[in-house]
């Protein structure tokens, strides 16, 4: 194993947390990770930076008050997810929401933490397969509800296309994403999961004021479709629109290089602030 790069089983150890805390991490993306032959690996550089950003004080007592009740709106919402309630896993994002927090909030320190920590208890056995489908699903429908407030109104800033490559099938991820793509003002075109590449083609070929297009990659297993779907694009749409992989099946931003893609996306907040870099080259 190269130095640099640490296992898991050796995350936790360093950060004194258990395998299930240290995979959450990891799956949030609040820890950047990529997995090789099934196994999560970690840079020891993006380990440091997490350990610095916890170690820093809170800025004020309502900063504390905010990360509480967000550990605690996780806390119930898996609970209603892992029971099949999906009644009451609403009420947990509508009392979120009545208390100051928006979509994006929601989506990214809620629900996609929310996620990751019952497939890390899957993972780990302590659930059945069967359980996490369940939350998947009643996930889909909270989605569905939270939706019809990321329209934003006024002028588009353009349009991007994203979907998950052939054999990718983590929808969930993709619908929050678009959902906050149109929150920043971007019309958005998702082709859901697996998808083949030549109707990311097709699709591309729709859109006249395309501004990027972004390719989910979840695990290793979709990287030779992935690849091929880059390339697909590129012979299709030129040099001049960006084609952007993310996901936790790309370890770092040489990674999507050798694949064919322009750059890296590290999370959603991370292709949304690559967006706004490519807007402003334009304008």
């Amino acid at each position: 194993m190269d130095a640099d790069v640490l296992t898991l089983d050796e995350v936790k150890d360093v950060l004194g947390v258990s395998y299930m805390t240290a995979y959450r991490y990891v799956k949030s993306r609040r820890l950047e990770g990529y997995q090789v032959g099934g196994v999560w690996h970690v840079p020891r550089e993006a380990l440091q930076q997490f350990q610095e950003e916890k170690s820093r004080p809170k800025t004020s007592a309502a900063a504390s008050g905010d990360s509480r009740r967000t550990t605690n709106y996780v806390r119930e919402l898996e609970r209603c997810l892992v029971a099949g309630d999906s009644s009451g896993a609403w009420e947990v994002l509508k009392r979120a929401i009545d208390s100051g927090a928006d979509v994006e909030r929601v989506y990214l320190e809620i629900l996609s933490p929310t996620l990751a920590d019952i497939g890390a208890r899957w993972a780990a056995g302590e659930i059945d397969i069967s359980v996490e489908h369940q939350a998947s699903a009643i996930t889909a429908r909270l989605i569905g509800q939270l939706s019809p407030r990321c329209f934003k109104r006024g002028r588009r800033r353009g349009q991007i296309l994203i979907g998950g490559a052939t054999g990718e099938r983590h929808v969930l991820v993709l619908a929050m994403l678009g959902d906050l793509l149109r929150l920043h003002g971007w019309e958005v075109l998702d082709l859901g999961g697996d998808t083949p590449a030549e109707s990311f083609v097709y699709a591309a070929g729709k859109m006249p004021d395309l501004v990027a297009v972004g390719v989910s990659v979840t695990s290793e297993e979709s990287e030779a479709s992935a690849t091929a779907t880059v390339a697909a694009l590129r012979a299709a749409i030129g040099p001049h629109v960006p084609v952007v992989l993310g996901g936790g099946g790309i370890r770092d931003e040489k990674h999507a290089h050798d694949m064919g893609a322009d750059h890296f996306a590290y999370g959603a907040r991370g292709f949304i602030e690559f967006l706004d870099k490519v807007k402003k080259k334009r304008a």
